[in-house]
């Protein structure tokens, strides 16, 4: 199947294989949860072939064919079919996927390398961006790479069944739960994939989807779909702060049970050791078992056949120096070393044809045959590994002789800005070496070598396209590596430098009349924001991504390198790879008062962190909104938005802006605006019902995740409002809340009732206020009727006079009440009327 003519999230009709009734497994009742038997384990090492990877993402609905990658399955065809329920779609007994579709799922596994090679392969980033939809079926072209790639463990006793084989079929049991409990970038996710894809190849299952936690502390039985033979996957989210899943998870899994197995569906359930400690009271016994260990050489050999089923694979293992390099590697390590042999085994092919063509004769002559022996290619991948240092310490500090610091500052530039022009690298290896060194360089003339001898004393080539190229794999990238540990101290002024290269080159080389276009802008400010942000997430450091932020923000927030950086941040908040220190650092941010570090902070969660991340993005909201910045107070409103259509969180998230309101120091601000966000549609113009109403008209309140705001909440927001001042020239939120709220209650009659009620709370207040409140909420219902582009309606007369004659109602019994001597805070109105300190005033 190809991504290219299937529609989003759905199956082509598919055949179930024959067998998939008739093993006697559908009458049997085993144990509903993976229990296998114990074997031979060590925990302390990898359970998989793969770090965790992000959902393969269902077709986009508009892909066009002539730009989408060539990621394709190809099937089988069952020899028989049985009779099946329709409403299961049916699907081959096999798939086998593409080397193509492996190499795009290998390369967004490895964070570091999804956008290499001077810009982006499509494939690639296909692949890394994923689906914001956490609903979304896992594709089955994703799937089929799993099950291809898939490294299981072994044991010395190969006759004893693994750990995985045992887990996986006690996942074939009906309404089966198995708990992975192991830290992020564990192959967690990949495992569990694998076991999923093994049930769908085998008809199992028919669909594998993933399973959001939500945005409370529990997970209600009612929170499982109702979609029958599913496989689904739960991931937990990480204790935070004020948040943490719910002691009873645990023992919560037998009613999971109980619902699965009527729907006849399974699920895993993915964890950490630490929270699987603290929820597991009363869980089912051997519902997390260990998984078992996995030999590296194993999952390279599996990753490198995969991509290239001619690949030398026992040749390139077996090297002393590549067994080396493998001894003791996490999976992500060995899947970098995969690419390197991979590049190395092609390039060798493809110098090979070229050797071959009369045309590239005189080339070789002159320049020397590219093609690398055997041992060679191998060097090369050593060399690579381990970032090319004992080669680049040769090229800084040659015998009899020092480098000149705009030699180095040279190849520095010309290892960033790749695929730039070389007159454009000359200017900016100048700038450079007059900001690190306090050196000005002077490049318009000839005091200083050229452009050829710099080219030659870096050991690049000029193409004719006027940019650099090195031959030796990933030494550009070695080049900055090297820097960075080298130059300590001069870190944040080459940071400086890095920011800005993208922001400041529009003339910069215009003397060599090389002009960067718009284009070669934005690529290589993705170059350098992944440069930032591999260094942020490998040391802990937040400072790489602080100045980019800083430096984009400062050219402008509406302006293109802006959305690059929170689009930057927003992938590495979802890919599992750099997902935890990318959480921790928003957070970070989200309490810092920098204008810059807040926006980034609430456009991130207005992203696809909000959506996949909503009880996470809440809190950084939360601390955001506390700061009452009012430059992120629209961005602000939209994240509000934006997280409201998730139903689990939308308790807390009234009860956050419900504070706003409250506090002296940001009602008028963040409260105003979100309370705003939720009481009016986005856009104004919209027609149905704002947030807020709708969520009050809802039915099916028996359900957990079902929220229904509280009135006196929405007395509360509504005071908000209505204590807005004059406000600028035109139509003002208020009187657009008034219009909408009046006109749900003019069209919904079951909706009259709580709108009235809300209205005649928010203006019955003690004191002066409260004839200011009534008088203003009188005027803007006066506009409802007949204003500016609203049309006199008889119908809307009768309404206004009937929540006029409520008011009058509340506003004669408060005159009636007995004074009560009771103090009263001036600078926290109540949500309640207290006293009759009005009665003189109204």
């Amino acid at each position: 199947m190809s991504f290219d003519d299937s529609p989003t999230g759905e199956r082509p009709p598919q055949a179930l294989p024959p067998s998939a009734e008739s093993d006697g497994r559908e009458g049997e009742q085993p144990a509903p949860w993976a229990q296998p038997a114990s074997g031979p384990q060590n925990p302390t090492t990898e359970p998989s072939s793969l770090p965790e990877l992000p959902p393969f993402p269902p077709d986009p609905p508009s892909n066009d064919a002539s730009t989408m990658p060539a990621i394709k399955t190809s099937a089988a065809t069952a020899d028989a079919e049985r009779p099946s329920d329709d409403s299961f779609p049916r699907r081959p007994t096999a798939w086998t996927p593409t080397r193509d579709a492996v190499e795009a799922v290998g390369q967004a596994a490895v964070l570091q390398r999804a956008f290499i090679n001077n810009g982006e392969q499509v494939g690639t980033k296909y692949v890394y961006e994923q689906t914001l939809d956490s609903h979304a079926p896992i594709s089955p072209e994703y799937l089929a790479v799993v099950h291809e790639v898939y490294a299981e463990p072994r044991y010395e006793d190969r006759l004893a069944p693994s750990s995985f084989k045992q887990a996986l079929e006690a996942l074939r049991a009906a309404g089966s739960v198995l708990v992975i409990s192991r830290p992020p970038n564990s192959s967690r996710t990949f495992t569990a994939y694998a076991l999923f894809a093994h049930l769908l190849d085998d008809g199992v299952i028919t669909e594998v989807r993933p399973l959001p936690f939500g945005g409370s502390k529990h997970f209600p039985t009612r929170r499982l779909p109702h979609d029958r033979r599913c496989g689904y996957l739960l991931e937990l989210p990480p204790d935070e702060d004020d948040f943490a899943v719910e002691d009873s998870f645990g023992a919560n899994l037998n009613k999971l049970v109980e619902r699965l197995q009527r729907r006849d569906c399974r699920l895993i359930v993915l964890t950490r050791p630490e929270q699987w400690r603290r929820i597991s009271h009363g869980a089912p016994d051997g519902v997390a078992p260990e998984l078992g260990t996995v030999d590296p050489r194993d999952i390279a050999e599996r990753w490198l056949l995969g991509q290239e089923p001619d690949f030398p694979a026992d040749q390139w293992l077996d090297h002393p120096n590549i067994k080396r390099l493998l001894t003791g590697q996490a999976p992500t390590d060995v899947l970098n070393l995969v690419h390197l042999m991979l590049e190395e085994h092609r390039a060798a092919q493809s110098a090979a044809a070229d050797a071959s063509d009369p045309g590239q004769t005189l080339k070789h002559q002159r320049d020397g045959s590219p093609r690398l022996t055997f041992e060679e290619q191998v060097v090369n991948v050593a060399a690579a590994h381990s970032n090319w240092e004992d080669a680049l310490y040769m090229w800084h500090e040659p015998e009899g002789r020092s480098r000149t610091s705009f030699e180095r500052n040279f190849l520095l530039a010309a290892a960033v800005l790749r695929g730039d022009p070389v007159g454009h690298v000359y200017a900016r290896a100048a700038k450079l070496t007059e900001q690190l060194d306090s050196a000005k360089v002077e490049v318009d003339g000839q005091r200083e070598p050229g452009v050829i001898a710099m080219t030659r004393a870096i050991g690049a080539e000029r193409e004719d396209d006027g940019t650099l190229t090195f031959t030796r794999p990933h030494w550009d990238d070695a080049v900055i590596e090297y820097f960075w540990n080298d130059r300590p101290l001069a870190r944040t002024t080459f940071l400086k430098w890095l920011a800005q290269a993208p922001v400041l080159d529009t003339n910069t080389s215009r003397e060599a009349l090389e002009i960067i276009s718009r284009d070669g802008r934005l690529a290589l400010a993705e170059r350098v924001g992944q440069f930032a942000l591999q260094w942020a997430v490998r040391h802990r450091r937040q400072t790489p991504l602080e100045r980019i932020v800083e430096e984009w923000y400062k050219h402008g927030a509406t302006k293109e390198l802006w959305p690059l950086a929170v689009e930057l941040l927003d992938s590495a908040a979802t890919h599992a790879a750099s997902a935890p220190y990318i959480h921790s650092m928003l957070l970070a941010w989200s309490n810092r008062s920098q204008p810059h570090l807040q926006r980034a902070v609430v456009e991130v969660c207005t992203g696809a962190f909000g959506r996949r991340h909503t009880a996470k993005a809440l809190r950084r909201l939360r601390n955001v909104a506390a700061q009452g910045r009012p430059d992120v107070l629209d961005v602000l409103r939209e994240a509000v938005r934006v997280l409201w259509e998730d139903a689990t969180v939308r308790q807390m998230l009234f009860g956050y802006v419900v504070d706003w309101c409250k506090s002296d120091t940001t009602s008028q601000t963040v409260g105003h605006r979100t309370f705003t966000a939720l009481a009016l549609n986005s856009p104004p113009e919209a027609t149905g019902l704002p947030p807020l109403l709708q969520a009050m008209s809802e039915e099916s309140l028996d359900e957990e995740d079902s929220f229904r705001p509280t009135v006196q909440g929405l007395v509360t927001g509504w005071r908000t409002l209505l204590r807005q001042a004059a406000g600028p020239t035109g139509e003002r939120d208020l009187d657009k809340a008034v219009f909408t709220w009046l006109d749900a209650a003019l069209e919904r009659h079951e909706l009259r009732s709580v709108i009235f009620d809300t209205l005649r709370r928010a203006v019955n207040v003690p004191g002066t206020e409260g004839p200011v409140l009534r008088e203003t909420l009188r005027t803007s219902a006066q506009w409802w009727v007949q204003g500016q582009d609203r049309p006199y309606a008889e119908e809307k007369e009768d309404l206004k006079r009937e929540l006029s004659a409520l008011l009058d109602q509340d506003l004669i019994a408060r005159r009636n009440q007995p004074v009560v001597s009771q103090p009263v805070s001036p600078s926290t109105p109540g949500d309640e009327p207290q006293g009759d300190a009005e009665v003189n005033a109204a």
